[in-house]
């Protein structure tokens, strides 16, 4: 991920953790034979009255609670191991600890859990948490822009509701469908084109793995310094671009998988024409900064301080992108590259040497 989101926003979590509350409750006292309390007393007191009219949620809880009844002590102690494992998502992301998805759990269990935790997660809407949510994480970005991929915008809060994405899918692990620290908000198109309904924890080969964690991470640095530059082709600059990441481990090749960033980035940004305008950006930059051109040298320094200016607007408009381009040139033609360096100065008007191709 380029940066992470701050953890502070999911500190009302009060739904997901009185969800589990009630859950707990309702196992110890079928394990000790003792009847359910009136409702809405079988959550904490801080929050019995706010959840009192919920009758969709005492609806579902208590057919949950039959079907837990239903099973032999040591089925339920298995339902009760995934509701705590499902949402240790720091420790599932590292891969210190594992879960078993829904899939894993008695039969007579799946369809009571998938029910009553989606159903709690529709409460959060109407309580107005994921709203507050997305406003407390929006003010904490250093962009309004998605964190995956860095190419779609966020929209403003109050606009309609961006997707919150359930990092780790409820189809697989309900328990932590309306867990704050689950969801996490991408844009439309990494969320449904690429995200879409894959397992961060493992892979299409179902090996497990580590995955990034939207709410702790550093983010990464990139470079383009090992790309191509193409010296004889009459049609394209650079034969392939090469995106590296750092740090490179597990955590960002998991990223890179689940939604193709390299691939995203060349097909979509980095090839023409979208290269050619950004020269021409640069061209611009150096017109409105007055600079005057009469030697390689002062190209070379007039790239250097456009890649500055860019690594300074951070993940605005692609900036973070753009800086890299620019760091890639500014290497390449401090090594004299005869491509980029004619090239570089006929758009800054810097005069050709005696005898120099002309640029293509």
């Amino acid at each position: 991920m380029l940066f992470g989101y701050s953890i502070a926003a999911t500190s009302e979590n009060w739904l997901h953790e009185s969800m589990i509350a009630a859950v707990e409750k309702v196992h110890s006292l079928v394990d000790e034979g003792k009847r359910m309390p009136k409702w809405p007393n079988i959550f904490p007191d801080a929050y019995r009255e706010r959840l009192s009219g919920r009758k969709g949620l005492a609806k579902r809880l208590a057919v949950y609670t039959k079907a837990i009844k239903s099973l032999s002590s040591a089925d339920r102690e298995l339902v009760l191991q995934a509701l705590s494992t499902q949402n240790r998502i720091s420790e599932l992301l590292s891969r210190q600890c594992d879960c078993m998805d829904l899939e894993e759990l008695p039969m007579a269990s799946r369809e009571p859990i998938k029910n009553l935790f989606t159903f709690a997660f529709g409460l959060l809407t109407d309580y107005g948490v994921r709203q507050r949510q997305y406003k407390a994480l929006c003010e904490t970005i250093p962009a309004r822009i998605c964190p995956f991929c860095g190419c779609e915008g966020l929209d403003a809060p109050g606009a309609p509701q961006e997707d919150l994405d359930h990092y780790i899918p409820r189809s697989k692990y309900p328990f932590a469908a309306a867990n704050l620290r689950n969801l996490a908000p991408m844009g439309g198109r990494c969320n449904a084109s690429y995200k879409h309904m894959q397992d961060p924890l493992r892979g299409t080969d179902g090996r497990r793995r580590i995955a990034c964690d939207p709410y702790l991470t550093d983010g990464i640095s990139i470079s383009l310094n090992n790309s191509i530059v193409d010296d004889f082709a009459v049609d394209r600059i650079i034969s392939e671009w090469v995106i590296d990441f750092q740090p490179t481990n597990e955590a960002i090749e998991s990223w890179e998988e689940i939604f193709h960033i390299r691939e995203r980035w060349k097909r979509d940004i980095l090839d023409e024409p979208t290269f050619n305008q950004w020269l021409g950006d640069f061209r611009n930059y150096c017109r409105s900064a007055a600079f005057r051109f009469t030697a390689d040298n002062d190209v070379t320094e007039a790239i250097d301080r456009y890649e500055q200016y860019l690594s300074g607007c951070g993940f605005r408009d692609r900036s973070f992108l753009k800086a890299a381009v620019f760091r890639f040139m500014s290497i390449r033609c401090a090594q004299g590259c005869q491509r980029l360096l004619p090239l570089l100065r006929d758009l800054t008007g810097v005069p050709q040497p005696q005898n120099a191709p002309l640029p293509i």
